[in-house]
């Protein structure tokens, strides 16, 4: 039909011949494509559309079926796929943990998450094991107990045999470690001691288990009138600990949990109803330490 719709029109001289040769491409191309010429001619011709500034452009009408398809693909689809993937960014894609900022808040997680847990730490520990509830994660804890003890002193029973915390360890299944440790510490004169001897307890813990998931927990603040009346317990003195564990973690690479902001006030101390004696924790503040490890968790995607 449209060779014969063309056939009785007469072109004369140069211009007149140019113009049908590019008519006739027009038609031959227009049937390559399966598209009607007439069709293409419309598509082809100069239109509002066509001198939209490039933002207008980038903004197709939903309603509108020309708007939506550019050579057959939905423009649409591919703009949902383009903002769904700056929206869920697979965790690999994100870059590498930055381990000098402490855990961020994350969905908060069951109790059965610390099936797999030990809890390694003083007196302090020991009242959250009481007081927690969560009696499914496994407990190395000693009143008095320090950062150098852990390796040479027997506060742990395997068998019926006293033995050291770290080689209790090494009979323990486990896949998470948290450590709270340093509160006894606090009158040693050289902080960088305290560091490394932390330093080699992570050391030990990947010996016995290099998948080791192990979270360094903030020293937690006392009362502010312990913190007052004493020289060497005070948070002055805790803050300059948490430091040294910060940067022990971004050494290490372990995970920092500031534990700490989950009990302390505006000023960040402990609140006087936080505690029994300015320093070890009221069952409910237990709670508030646990429900802080609980909103803030690591995901780590072992290779295979």
């Amino acid at each position: 039909m449209r060779n014969k719709k063309w056939k009785n029109v007469k072109f004369s001289g140069a211009a007149g011949r140019r113009l049908m040769a590019l008519l006739l491409a027009a038609g031959i191309a227009a049937s390559a494509s399966g598209c009607s010429a007439d069709a293409r001619a419309t598509d082809e011709q100069p239109s509002q559309k066509e001198t939209q500034t490039q933002s207008d452009a980038e903004q197709p009408n939903p309603g509108s079926q020309e708007e939506e398809e550019v050579d057959g693909i939905k423009e649409p689809e591919l703009n949902e796929e383009s903002e769904d993937s700056k929206d869920t960014v697979p965790p690999s894609e994100t870059g590498p943990y930055d381990f000098s900022q402490s855990v961020p808040e994350s969905a908060e997680v069951e109790n059965s998450y610390f099936d797999d847990a030990v809890f390694i730490g003083n007196s302090r520990t020991e009242g959250f094991k009481l007081y927690s509830g969560l009696s499914n994660a496994q407990y190395y804890t000693a009143i008095g107990l320090m950062v150098d003890t852990i390796f040479t002193k027997p506060y742990a029973t395997v068998d019926g045999e006293k033995t050291t915390i770290m080689e209790a360890l090494k009979t323990t299944e486990f896949s998470k470690v948290y450590i709270m440790l340093g509160m006894n510490e606090l009158g040693w004169v050289y902080g960088s001691v305290y560091q490394e001897y932390y330093g080699r307890i992570i050391d030990a813990i990947r010996e016995i288990n290099p998948d080791a998931v192990i979270y360094i927990q903030s020293i937690l603040p006392v009362s502010a009138e312990k913190s007052e009346s004493d020289q060497i317990y005070n948070n002055e003195r805790i803050n300059e600990f948490n430091s040294l564990l910060r940067e022990l973690a971004e050494e290490k690479e372990v995970y920092y949990v500031d534990v700490a902001q989950a009990v302390s006030d505006e000023n960040g101390c402990l609140p006087e109803d936080g505690s029994f004696d300015g320093v070890h924790l009221t069952p409910e503040y237990c709670g508030k330490w646990r429900d802080y490890l609980k909103t803030h968790t690591v995901t780590v995607e072992c290779a295979d």
